[in-house]
């Protein structure tokens, strides 16, 4: 909202010129004072928040509002300006002496002084007069700026021990971590996790840990940690991805089907293990839930690769390919099914069809290339075909492409031969 501010101070001033001679004195100053906070939020909205700052100033001694005072302070603590701020921390302090704020902001100008020292007499009295967590943990934070991570750390866990939140429990990680104490960090948050349950802060803090040291177990069990508490897709990802890292593919693929996480990586491994039937069922489960057609082309590609009799299923595969293969398809499913015409005898001139339009959506496939070359051979066009498959030979090395490539050579011997 603060972006129509500006517009709104100019109808403000226009109107106040306007109508100056119409108001009495009580509602001008009314007026006068939105029209200052309005200039305020402004300023600050801007990124000018000693504008802003001087402009609370002015409210607050035109209004006497406390609220005013504690917003010019905070803002002038933010800016090269905070010199600004000490006479109005001395007001609030004689003022004000019941509101603890203002005794935080005369312990961060210290600070900004240069006078640590002064600072942290002040943060250690004040927290043994008011001893809150907010107040305690000024202290460490006073030790933290002085790099005293040992006297820091002391204070952080008694603030935590006070009161139990994240971001102490995190700020005391961080610390053991700067005393080479990892493995206390570690033992901190597991336990945080363990009584807890695993948030995202500390997990993603373990993780961070678990990183940096390269304990694949550890980020393991963090990122089941997490998925456990949020099933979220991403970290079910990770989950496999660190399994089949550890060339645990069995686990990985219990791992999705208990979890329900990632169908589609599933999918692939089941394709990838030779599990057909499962792929199968699963790619029909998919389909009818998301009405996606490309869970056809799927169905048919394991349908071909599961069957032990290729020429019985082809009328089934072809069916299922024509519902979905159109020139918009993926190249991969061009290719297949192109392919498959050719390699049947079925229609090798759409075959070859399909397979150049993917070639021109992929033209530095070898594999495209090669059923390029097998149905130029199929057209008994062995010249062209040889000289795609010395290409292919340079990429490739397969048991099917070599065979295509002998086939290809005796095709154009006859050639040569007949003429």
């Amino acid at each position: 909202m603060y972006r129509y501010i500006g517009i709104i101070i100019l109808l403000f001033v226009l109107c106040k010129s306007a109508f100056a001679d119409e108001i009495n004195s009580s509602v001008k100053e009314k007026f006068d004072g939105d029209l200052l906070i309005l200039m305020a939020l402004d300023a600050q909205s801007r990124g000018d928040n000693s504008a802003s700052a001087n402009i609370y100033k002015e409210l607050y001694e035109k209004t006497g509002d406390k609220i005013y005072l504690k917003k010019s302070v905070q803002l002038f603590l933010s800016t090269d300006n905070w010199k600004n701020g000490a006479e109005l921390i001395e007001a609030g302090l004689k003022k004000y002496p019941e509101d603890s704020d203002y005794e935080r902001f005369y312990i961060v100008y210290a600070i900004r002084s240069g006078n640590i020292t002064l600072a942290l007499e002040r943060a250690e009295e004040f927290a043994k007069r008011e001893k809150t967590a907010q107040n305690i943990q000024l202290v460490g934070s006073i030790y933290i700026y002085q790099q005293q991570y040992d006297m820091a750390l002391k204070y952080f866990e008694s603030a935590y021990n006070l009161t139990p939140n994240e971001q102490t429990l995190i700020q005391i990680a961080d610390l053991y971590i700067k005393l080479n104490q990892v493995n206390n960090a570690i033992a901190q948050l597991e336990t945080y996790a363990r009584l807890n349950g695993c948030t995202r802060i500390v997990c993603y803090k373990l993780i961070d840990i678990y990183g940096k040291q390269k304990n694949i177990d550890g980020l393991l069990n963090a990122y089941k940690k997490l998925y456990t508490a949020f099933k979220n897709e991403e970290e079910g990802q990770k989950i496999f991805e660190i399994l089949m890292f550890q060339n645990k593919q069995n686990e990985a693929v219990e791992f999705l089907e208990s979890s329900g996480s990632n169908q589609n990586i599933l999918l692939e491994m089941y394709f990838f293990q030779k599990e057909y039937d499962k792929a199968i069922n699963l790619a029909d489960k998919l389909y009818q839930e998301s009405n996606d057609e490309e869970y056809i082309a799927k169905m048919a590609i394991y349908e071909y690769e599961s069957a032990q009799n290729k020429s019985a299923v082809l009328q089934s595969v072809s069916e299922k390919f024509e519902q979905y293969v159109t020139d918009e398809s993926d190249a991969l499913y061009l290719n297949y099914y192109g392919y498959l015409l050719i390699d049947h005898d079925i229609n090798t001139d759409k075959g070859m069809e399909l397979v150049k339009k993917a070639l021109a959506l992929e033209p530095d496939s070898p594999y495209y290339q090669d059923s390029l070359a097998w149905g130029l051979y199929k057209q008994n066009r062995c010249q062209e075909a040889q000289e795609i498959m010395k290409k292919v030979l340079e990429k490739l090395n397969d048991k099917e492409v070599l065979e295509h490539y002998d086939a290809i050579k005796t095709c154009k011997t006859k050639n040569t031969e007949t003429k």
